[in-house]
């Protein structure tokens, strides 16, 4: 079963993945086009990194993003299970990123619950208005949000699916009176070098 739990491990799983490949916050700034700054809060648990983050992040690092929620991430297990008991309504920081089946390692889509923020709230910044590699799909579990396509903006409500291509710019924004909560998986190439890729024994 997976530990929800570890998904608090996101820093200090980045600083441990950057330190044993002996690179610096400004090195792999530069390697996943992301700041400095941005990286230390993500490190130090101030940030939660969007999804096109992660996506950089882990590709830059040469590992699978569940690699970044938990070191002991494994290949193949034969499955992995997560109970809509395992995710407390508030997890995952103000973004509501939490990943899922972060358990294994190598899979051809890296599935994400996440609570949108408020189309009105200024002050919060786009759960992912970037771009990345491979396909996307937003399925909307509960309450109604819009979705930034490019020049577009799409009304999505409880139950409404989109796919897309991934290299479309694109954020995601909750309307109404309370955060959505959407399934988003991602259709990703794993790294080349997948079955060798470091993993860290606690």
């Amino acid at each position: 079963m997976l530990d929800i739990s570890k998904s608090d491990r996101l820093g200090p799983n980045l600083r441990t993945l950057r330190v044993e490949r002996g690179l610096t916050l400004d090195r792999l700034a530069t390697m996943s086009e992301l700041t400095r700054g941005y990286l230390s809060l993500v490190e130090r648990g101030l940030k939660t990194p969007s999804i096109a983050a992660l996506l950089r992040l882990a590709a830059a690092l040469d590992v699978h993003v569940a690699q970044l929620f938990d070191l002991n991430a494994i290949s193949s297990p034969r499955y992995t299970l997560q109970r809509a008991t395992d995710v407390a309504p508030g997890e995952g920081g103000a973004a509501g990123l939490v990943p899922l089946a972060a358990g294994r390692a190598r899979k051809a889509m890296e599935p994400f619950l996440i609570r949108p923020p408020m189309a009105g709230d200024t002050k919060a910044r786009p759960i992912h208005w970037a771009h990345h590699g491979g396909e996307e799909m937003v399925f909307v579990v509960s309450g109604s949000i819009t979705v930034k396509l490019g020049s577009e903006e799409l009304l999505l409500e409880t139950g409404d699916c989109l796919y897309f291509s991934g290299e479309e710019r694109h954020d995601l924004r909750s309307v109404g009176d309370r955060q959505a909560q959407v399934l988003v998986v991602i259709a990703v190439s794993a790294p080349e070098d997948a079955d060798t890729a470091p993993h860290t024994e606690a």
